[in-house]
């Protein structure tokens, strides 16, 4: 094809028509300029078409990141339910008359606060990923990359709050240990789950004394008002966020097929 065009320009050149030389030069400039712009947009749309595929991988990496989290933090959520609930039963004892009240009772109660924690596992290593090289501004839905750049936030906020009831927690335990008989409390779960392998100690072991302290009311009440404002106010927005991230990504997803 070359060759045929060379051969016309010098035949014309030749000949000495110099006009139809002009204007097959322009011709041909103009069918070199529209094979570069082709070729341009061919790699243009190469180039779009990895981006796409690229986009469409970490969208479905990042929902499934976000599935992960809202289903730890769902199971939070009901273990906070339940910590409530043996936080305003403990309130009630320590508010009546604990000279009625059985050791075996006590420990019961402080078995359903102080025995065992479900902390929020939150994971973000895509999220961390899209962040180190650079592949978060590839996100094209702007509210995707909105709610993505939120997140670490959010989470800050409801890990410290959640960080302060454990430590509230930790300061129960500590006056367990320290005024009180954890050896009852084992007794009161072994015996909840039916398990005699454990023998009864000869010793008289009461935690009367520890209930009857008011630094362990004091520590209650804020253990109590800490675990409140995680499950009314920071879990809440966090499981909202996770809802709304993924609601986002699937539609997204579906236009992107």
């Amino acid at each position: 094809m070359i060759k045929l065009f060379r051969k016309i320009r010098y035949n014309l050149m030749g000949t000495g028509k110099t006009t139809k030389y002009f204007k097959y030069a322009i011709g041909e400039i103009i069918l070199v300029v529209i094979g570069i712009l082709i070729a341009l947009q061919i790699n243009n749309w190469n180039e779009n078409r990895k981006t796409s595929n690229t986009q469409e991988k970490y969208l479905i990496l990042l929902k499934k990141e976000a599935l992960n989290n809202l289903k730890s933090l769902n199971k939070s959520q009901d273990y906070l339910i339940r910590l409530e609930k043996g936080q305003e039963e403990l309130l009630n004892l320590l508010s009546g008359d604990l000279d009625t009240i059985t050791d075996n009772y006590i420990a019961e109660v402080l078995l359903a606060n102080y025995f065992k924690t479900s902390r929020f596992n939150y994971q973000n290593n895509v999220l961390s990923e899209l962040k180190t090289t650079g592949e978060l501004k590839n996100i094209s839905n702007d509210s995707i990359r909105s709610q993505l750049m939120n997140q670490e936030g959010i989470v800050e906020k409801a890990k410290g709050q959640e960080n302060n009831v454990y430590g509230l927690f930790d300061k129960g335990s500590d006056m367990i240990d320290r005024y009180g008989s954890q050896r009852r409390i084992t007794e009161a779960y072994v015996k909840r789950k039916d398990y005699n392998k454990i023998p009864k100690s000869k010793r008289v072991l009461s935690n009367i004394a520890l209930v009857k302290m008011p630094e362990f009311e004091n520590i209650l009440l804020s253990f109590m008002g800490s675990t409140l404002n995680l499950s009314n106010n920071h879990f809440p927005k966090l499981e909202e966020h996770f809802k709304t991230l993924i609601k986002l990504i699937d539609k997204e997803l579906y236009q992107l097929k």
